[in-house]
């Protein structure tokens, strides 16, 4: 457990600051599938934003009791009203699905749900080395918890398509290798989209 709260807090420090430049001090965030809130925790702290941690699990005694939780009874149904939060964050969420229609789903909830930005992050794998160390190491993070790892990567080019089909707009984005927890074995990409 002392491993775990660590590599998540160490996991803060190093991926905090990358979301926080597209934060500002007041702003109303909703973290989905926040899990712990450990990294809610740290934008509230470092950022100044006002967080709601949403997931369809409740993590128990694990989770940051000290923010507001909204329980998302099914991974399809954000349960907000529309433009009823500033910023919506899809942190490391979306590979976590099994469908390319569930994420593109996923994502227009988020839009309809934020009134200002939409804050993507995901694994983005470009090679097939990048690939198979991001298959390895989403496995190893996610198994003893039992989160579902269907491994449905998609590249940073292939999210930015995704996002014009849909109609979203993209202000930024950042391609990046982080040193933790994932060594720098893998790209990932951080998305602002704009509803």
């Amino acid at each position: 457990m002392i491993f775990s709260s660590t590599r998540k807090r160490l996991r803060s420090a190093v991926l905090g600051p990358l979301v926080r430049k597209h934060l500002r001090t007041g702003e109303t965030l909703l973290d989905v599938g926040g899990g712990t809130g450990l990294f809610a925790r740290w934008l509230s702290d470092h950022a100044g934003v006002e967080v709601t941690v949403s997931d369809t699990a409740d993590y128990g005694e694990h989770r940051d009791r000290s923010l507001p939780f909204l329980p998302q009874a099914e991974v399809r149904r954000i349960p907000a009203p529309d433009k009823s939060f500033d910023v919506v964050l899809l942190m490391f969420v979306l590979h976590h699905l099994d469908t390319a229609d569930l994420q593109e789903h996923l994502v227009r909830e988020a839009a309809r749900v934020a009134r200002k930005r939409v804050i993507v992050v995901e694994d983005t794998p470009a090679s097939s080395w990048d690939w198979g160390m991001n298959t390895m190491m989403d496995w190893l993070l996610n198994v003893r918890f039992g989160i579902p790892t269907p491994f449905t990567f998609r590249s940073t080019r292939n999210w930015c398509e995704t996002f014009s089909k849909n109609r979203i707009g993209l202000a930024a984005k950042e391609t990046f290798r982080s040193v933790w927890p994932t060594f720098g074995l893998y790209r990932q990409s951080l998305f602002v989209l704009v509803p």
